[in-house]
């Protein structure tokens, strides 16, 4: 997965305006939200994954908490139908 930056460069931080400030506030927060939007969300449930579960993104992992099944919702087939993939 990929990492976010630990510094941000603003270039010539002496004499930049608040519009430019504004502008690279804007990039930082867009950039920031892209790489968290990438992570999966991880479910823990007492079911599997679900075909009705058409609100959550491909990538995401649903746990198994009885069985211990992991899986990985891999496809929007329709807008009501998901499908998930086994992982273990």
């Amino acid at each position: 997965m990929a990492k976010v930056p630990e510094t941000y460069d603003v270039g010539d931080s002496e004499n930049i305006s608040p519009e430019r400030l504004l502008r690279i506030m804007q990039d930082m927060y867009k950039d920031l939200a892209i790489q968290l939007n990438k992570k999966p969300d991880l479910y823990q449930r007492s079911t599997d994954g679900l075909v009705t579960d058409t609100f959550l993104s491909n990538g995401d992992i649903n746990i198994n908490t009885t069985t211990k099944k992991v899986e990985m919702l891999t496809e929007h087939t329709s807008s009501t139908i998901v499908g998930w993939t086994q992982l273990s």
